[in-house]
């Protein structure tokens, strides 16, 4: 018996899934959570007329620093409010409120030095409610992405 070719199906048989279109607004993070309930998005440093997620590193030298993620799902704009780091550099994030660091999920696939970090989209602290970025600056995995699945848009 043959496949019967159509709209759900390609020349292959194969199955079409047709991609969700995704809106500007779903790819922007409108509050994140420390693991102690503190909203990290800050209204007084914005990036494309958007809140960003604030954040406090440590240096592996000790030096601490403050910094404003893009809450753009992919973007890898920051703003350094203390402090630097420098391109190949691994940092501790921490919570700028309660200083605590912040959850580590797992080692960089990627790079296999920087630590996954996850930050939590409500306050009900589930890892499949959160976004995700390595601690290895200019990483392709530094970027912030959702933690259950890979969106993509057009232009990103």
């Amino acid at each position: 018996m043959g496949v019967i070719m159509g709209k759900i199906f390609d020349s292959k048989g194969r199955l079409k899934i047709p991609a969700r279109e995704v809106r500007e607004e779903e790819l922007i993070v409108k509050q994140v959570f420390c693991p102690e309930g503190h909203n990290l998005i800050t209204e007084e440093h914005l990036i494309d007329g958007h809140p960003g997620i604030e954040l406090a590193f440590r240096r592996e030298n000790g030096q601490e620093g403050m910094v404003v993620l893009s809450p753009k799902l992919g973007d890898r704009r920051a703003i350094f409010l203390k402090g630097t780091v420098e391109e190949g550099e691994v940092v501790k994030f921490l919570c700028p409120i309660c200083e605590r660091q912040l959850p580590i999920l797992t080692t960089c696939e990627h790079c296999g030095e920087g630590s996954i970090y996850v930050l939590f989209l409500d306050e009900n602290f589930s890892f499949n409610n959160a976004i995700t970025f390595c601690s290895k600056r200019g990483c392709p995995n530094s970027t912030i992405r959702k933690a259950d699945r890979i969106i993509t848009a057009l232009g990103l």
